[in-house]
């Protein structure tokens, strides 16, 4: 598949539309369920999973239609395009989740999670069977092994520093809105949560040397 010719078409869509509106669908057949599956998964703390996702994949495509452009293939980061798309379509993915994290907060202000507070229990949120491609991939070689090391932790743990990082990425800083809405997912308070992040990122810190060393 030539991605960067189907880009080409859908830039040039005031000039042959038909053209375009096929492009866009050949390049939504073939990763949709790609960025469908990379956005599910960080998705734990909200019930409505299915739905947000769903809704994170339109808004990637309704992006890819509006500016087609904003992606090329660089052959130094990427060994081919595919590889390279992906990348880029999970960075778009991750920015696109922030903003309906955002609108979507009043609704999840309304739900109530039932939360396990023993981190040996068998508690863990639902995941989808998947490929998760991106894993292989040049983007996130540093995610990947974070990942790896992360797998060193209780579930309820590691989920809470997924949720800490994907707020902390967005705004370099903790807004109180983030903080409650923590300390709503999982039923404790912030000292709380702060106790838990400061002693896995140390912990963590240790991990990633010992992985580090041994790659």
């Amino acid at each position: 598949m030539d991605i960067e010719t189907h880009l080409l078409n859908i830039e040039y869509k005031g000039t042959d539309q038909q053209e375009a509106e096929n492009s866009i669908s050949i390049l939504y057949e073939k990763f949709r369920k790609f960025v469908y599956n990379i956005t599910y998964e960080h998705i734990g703390f909200t019930l409505q999973k299915e739905e947000l996702a769903l809704n994170v994949v339109s808004e990637v495509f309704l992006k890819i239609w509006f500016a087609p452009l904003d992606w090329e293939f660089d052959n130094k980061i990427h060994k081919t395009q595919e590889d390279g798309f992906k990348a880029y379509l999970a960075t778009v993915s991750h920015y696109k989740l922030l903003e309906e994290l955002r609108k979507t907060k009043t609704i999840r202000d309304n739900e109530t999670t039932i939360i396990d507070d023993d981190d040996d229990s068998e508690w863990k949120w639902a995941l989808l069977d998947s490929e998760f491609d991106l894993l292989d991939k040049e983007l996130i070689k540093r995610r990947n092994l974070l990942d790896e090391c992360l797998l060193e932790f209780p579930v309820r743990n590691r989920d809470i520093i997924r949720m800490y990082f994907l707020f902390y990425d967005e705004t370099k800083r903790m807004t109180s809105d983030n903080i409650a809405l923590m300390e709503k997912t999982f039923g404790t308070t912030w000292q709380n949560i702060r106790q838990i992040i400061s002693r896995t990122k140390k912990k963590l810190e240790v991990v990633l040397l010992n992985q580090l060393q041994t790659k």
